[in-house]
């Protein structure tokens, strides 16, 4: 027997040795993944001794959070008044710093949830923004819209109107007001509301659902103070649920809707979720300025200092027409229900005539329609969160909305009698969040590091035993072709005349003239 080429027992060990450590490798991944699993169990549910307890309570140290404004100036006051189709433009961003932290927070180990309120402040920013806070506007009078639209809800709602008519009430508003950003962010004395306040209080002896106290601003009264109070999932008994809302004032639903699906509450507030988000996930947000639960579906991948990210965003059917999505049916207030791209909150409101849809009537067709000079756009004006997939933080969003005043035409008050009815557009909010570097190098030092590391080391036992194989088989292949050409170059040593396609092995003259005899007898 002849001897091999190549030495087979290392051969056969190196093989055997490379093999085991890729397999090794390549079975670790999953078993890495529960490493992670447990890793997380320790690190992300909330109690009094978690490590990320601080940051959770208080994350200004670790989170850029700004509230911006956008109003719409009126160009054509004149022309609306008389039934003419609205043009507005854009003033902004007006900038506000946002700070919020959690207050009062209790934990409750039995049912493994934590409540708290979170005060929300703002401070002006007049470096972000394009002007200070006198900066002014021409928009539509919405106290008084609001107060005849809600007068008109009363029994004796046309009555109060006629008396107020007849006391010069009415008779003395304009229809339209030049204010300042911080006037309808904080509040201005609107006289109507007092008179309006007196003769409701003291004639007809009712009240409207809103307390008149003769000021009216979008957060008049309101910063510094909270939406209320919010009970959490806090993981202590699985991270499945982790910080979603199970109860919002003491309340496990909603009051607001038609139904027990819309008044649903779903989800988380948009900052955390569970961990090892898939794309195929529809997630939900509970948000109070919505009154409602929304969800949000994955968009696209995105990258944060290498960090990556899934981008989830509201389906193009949020705020659909009933008529054609079912879902959509219950959050309509009264008997007739908004077009596409909006959504009636007058029953969160108090009654007040607000509807909140998307900047720019962004998927709100029939409303882009009755306003000139809005430019709806998809990267600007819908909202979003970045998720950690991981670990189900998140990295950075953005809430985008807008506050429209729905106007309708009365012929009681000269002031609306020719107006169009329509859903007049005020201003859109951005609440914005992002983590910045000092957060991001936390949360790189207690979760995504251990994550790079684990796949590290994964991948790094398959190249490893794949390497090992792979030089071992090529170590095999070269050894062959040299036996082979050793082997060719024997052969024209002994043959001179030998040549490519000359045998390496001749038959013998004996073996050739045994043929032909035997060739011969066949024959025969």
């Amino acid at each position: 027997m002849g001897k091999c080429f190549v030495p087979l027992v290392p051969v056969i060990a190196f093989l055997i040795v490379g093999t085991i450590i890729l397999i090794v490798g390549a079975i670790l991944t999953p078993v890495f993944v529960d490493i992670l699993h447990n890793e997380f169990k320790t690190l992300l549910p909330m109690s009094n001794e978690s490590a990320t307890l601080d940051t959770w309570e208080d994350p200004r140290d670790s989170v850029d959070m700004y509230m911006k404004f956008y109003f719409f100036n009126l160009e054509n006051p004149t022309e609306v008044a008389a039934g003419g189709k609205p043009h507005v433009t854009q003033k902004g961003p007006f900038v506000y710093e946002e700070i919020k932290v959690k207050k009062n927070v209790t934990f409750d180990t039995e049912s493994s949830t934590a409540s708290f309120v979170s005060p929300r402040s703002m401070v002006f920013n007049r470096s972000l923004s394009v002007g200070d806070e006198n900066t002014t506007f021409v928009t539509i009078n919405v106290p008084f819209i609001a107060v005849i639209t809600m007068l008109d809800t009363l029994p004796i709602g046309q009555a109060v109107i006629s008396a107020a008519i007849r006391m010069g009430f009415v008779t003395n508003e304009n229809l339209f007001k030049t204010l300042t950003v911080y006037e309808l962010l904080w509040g201005y004395k609107d006289n109507l509301m007092v008179d309006v306040s007196f003769l409701l209080k003291n004639v007809f002896h009712v009240s409207l659902p809103i307390p008149l106290d003769g000021y009216f601003g979008f957060f008049y009264k309101k910063n510094g103070t909270d939406d209320g109070l919010y009970t959490v999932k806090t993981g202590q008994d699985g991270l499945q649920q982790y910080m979603e809302i199970t109860e919002w004032n003491h309340n496990k639903s909603l009051p607001y809707w038609k139904t027990k699906y819309c008044n649903m509450i779903n989800g988380t507030d948009g900052t955390m979720y569970h961990p090892f988000i898939e794309k195929t996930e529809s997630l939900s947000i509970f948000s109070s300025d919505l009154c409602r639960s929304i969800n949000v579906i994955y968009n696209s991948q995105h990258f944060l200092q290498d960090v990556p990210q899934y981008r989830f965003k509201p389906p193009q059917s949020l705020f659909d027409y009933p008529p054609e999505n079912e879902d959509s049916a219950c959050y309509c207030v009264g008997e007739t229900c908004p077009h596409g791209g909006v959504l009636n909150i007058s029953a969160c409101q108090e009654g007040a005539p607000v509807f909140v849809s998307q900047p720019h009537f962004l998927n709100g067709d029939y409303y882009l329609n009755t306003i000139d000079g809005l430019n709806p756009n998809e990267t600007l004006h819908n909202t979003f969160i970045d998720i950690e997939p991981t670990t189900g933080i998140v990295m950075k969003g953005a809430k985008r909305l807008q506050m429209n005043l729905a106007v309708q035409r009365n012929a009681y008050v000269s002031q609306l009698s020719e107006i169009r009815t329509m859903l007049y557009p005020l201003l859109w909010l951005e609440e914005s969040a992002m983590i910045n570097d000092k957060g991001m190098e936390t949360f790189k030092q207690m979760f995504f590091n251990i994550q790079q590391w684990i796949t590290f080391f994964s991948y790094l036992l398959i190249c490893v035993g794949g390497g090992i194989d792979a030089l071992t088989l090529l170590y095999v292949l070269v050894k062959y072709l040299k036996h082979r050409k050793q082997q060719k170059e024997l052969a024209k040593s002994v043959s001179p005349d030998a040549n490519e396609q000359t045998p390496l092995l001749k038959p013998s003259l004996d073996v050739q003239q045994d043929d032909n005899d035997w060739a011969k007898m066949i024959r025969t």
